[in-house]
């Protein structure tokens, strides 16, 4: 007997409510899935998948370079060794 979520998670983190109607209709063989259990819906795994980050401001701290090679920039120190 497996629950609604150790469903979702077998099957590829669905969505948990399209895993209950699946094992509602019967379209789940070779598992009894329990479902009188009401255990959140969380799954750590799809939020992480899901996650996102902010995009990088670009914003300018200064002029804009006017000719060719007006602006240049460089590396002053590296590589660091790693061990």
């Amino acid at each position: 007997t497996v629950t609604v979520m150790e469903l979702h998670r077998r099957m590829g983190h669905i969505a948990p409510s399209a895993a209950r109607r699946l094992a509602e209709h019967g379209l789940v063989s070779g598992l009894k899935v329990d479902l009188s259990s009401d255990e959140p819906t969380f799954c750590e795994s799809c939020v992480y998948a899901r996650a996102t980050r902010k995009p990088i401001a670009k914003e300018r701290q200064g002029e804009r370079a006017t000719e060719f090679a007006g602006e240049v920039h460089t590396d002053l120190w590296g590589p660091a060794p790693v061990e």
